[in-house]
């Protein structure tokens, strides 16, 4: 009886152990998936914060392309018969460098009407806006329209 016992016992440990061997391969598809469901979250995290880096760069070139244009038109304003190209930088970058940003500017020599072209760039992002200022024949701005290309 003694020796039933303890038959009986091995018998229970050996079915047990052949249980735990089936549990292996489960754990490793368990953490193969757990893994898969992180690196997929990653990613979508890392995209979602290129989307809007890109958007609060595109915002930042255009406050780039709308001062360079208030600035071509202070020069009008100041001189009727102004006329140029010219660059603002609004980062110690400049135009090149990893933390570009700036303003290129292009005023036509029109006498009654100069049509401004500028571009704001702040690293691959470049907006463009072109003001048309009409002039009257003392050199006063009479009106402008601004858009962006």
């Amino acid at each position: 009886m003694i020796f039933k016992k303890i038959f009986k016992m091995k018998k229970y440990n050996f079915l047990i152990e052949k249980s735990g061997i089936a549990s292996i391969p489960t754990v490793i598809v368990l953490m193969i998936l757990t893994i898969s469901i992180g690196a997929l979250i990653a990613s979508i995290s890392l995209s979602d914060t290129i989307s809007v880096s890109d958007t609060n760069n595109s915002g930042r070139a255009l406050g780039y392309a709308q001062l360079g244009a208030k600035d071509a038109l202070e020069r009008i304003v100041r001189n009727k018969d102004y006329s140029g190209t010219y660059t603002i930088s609004t980062v110690a970058g400049g135009c090149s460098g990893l933390y570009s940003g700036c303003a290129t500017l292009e005023v036509d020599a029109g006498t009654s009407l100069k049509i401004i072209k500028s571009e704001g760039r702040i690293q691959d992002i470049k907006r463009k806006i072109q003001v048309d200022v009409n002039l009257d024949s003392n050199g006063l701005v009479t009106n402008y329209n601004w858009q962006e290309f």
